[in-house]
Formats: structure tokens, C-alpha cells, sequence
């Protein structure tokens, strides 16, 4: 039986980690990633499919290569966030990412997503922030000619 404390605990850390999720997209998208390893723990994985990414400096280097590709324009749509467990210093979430993008500076005439993918975080607070420690993206939809800025192999 959950106590109240117990569903409060759960609904702060909903929000917190919900927004940490939102903030990450938005940095890649408004800022190409140049500081998205700052959400992840410093001996993160960042999983693509099947390419794997480990600490921040590699996962900093995912980001600095999308930029090195020129002008990219991206929006990553996050639903059906849904915490798995919440502990004071661990949990889990799932969600759904909605992904439209092309290269080149905007407006885009792209109208369909790219990639529709479920994507599992783990989180860890670190001296009272929570930050990401594995993150796994698996493919549910992706368009056949789709151009992703990130290895997924």
C-alpha cells in the first residue's frame, strides 16, 4: 500500500525527471547539443539503436559531429512519459519520441516525422540533480529515407 508520502515523493520526481528529458530535447534542438552530455552522469551510456556511447566526453563527441554537419533544423516531440520506479536516488522512465529534422537552415519542408522511437532513462542524482545514466533509443517507425545526425549503427 503506497503511502502519501510515498506518492508524493513519486509525482516530484515525475516532474523533475519529465523536465529533464524536455530540457535535453530542447537544448538539441535550439542549441545542437553542444551541452546536452550535461545532462548525463558522467560514466553515462547513450544508446542509438545499436551504437553505444560511454561518458560524457563520447557522448559530448555524438553532439559536436551532428554540429560539424552544417546547418540541421530538429524538433523532438516527447509523449507518454510514464516513471517506472522512483527511489531517492535512482529511477526509471519510459516515453515516446516523435522526431522531425533536415538539414539545412528552416523552415524545413518536412511534414512527417523521421523516427517515432521508444526511449528507456535511467537516472541517478548526483549532489541533489538528476541526470541521466543510460539512456537506450529503440526504433518503432522510421521512414525509409530518413537522414538521422546521429549514428545509430
Amino acid at each position: 500500500m503506497n503511502r502519501p508520502s510515498d506518492v508524493l515523493r513519486a509525482a516530484d520526481a515525475r516532474e523533475q525527471l519529465h523536465a529533464l528529458v524536455v530540457g535535453l530535447w530542447y537544448e538539441i534542438d535550439h542549441d545542437d547539443g553542444t551541452g546536452a552530455a550535461a545532462f548525463f552522469t558522467p560514466d553515462a551510456t547513450l544508446t542509438f539503436e545499436r551504437a553505444s556511447f560511454r561518458g560524457r566526453d563520447e557522448i559530448a563527441g555524438v553532439y559536436a559531429a551532428r554540429t560539424g554537419r552544417g546547418p540541421r533544423v530538429s524538433r523532438h516531440l516527447v509523449t507518454n512519459f510514464h516513471l517506472l520506479r522512483a527511489e531517492s536516488d535512482r529511477a526509471a522512465a519510459v516515453s515516446v519520441l516523435l522526431l522531425f529534422g533536415d538539414d539545412g537552415s528552416a523552415p524545413r519542408p518536412v511534414t512527417t516525422p523521421l523516427l517515432i522511437a521508444d526511449v528507456a532513462d535511467s537516472y541517478e542524482r548526483v549532489d541533489g540533480e538528476w541526470l541521466i545514466s543510460d539512456r537506450r533509443l529503440t526504433h518503432q517507425f522510421i521512414a525509409p529515407d530518413s537522414v538521422l545526425a546521429v549514428p545509430t549503427r
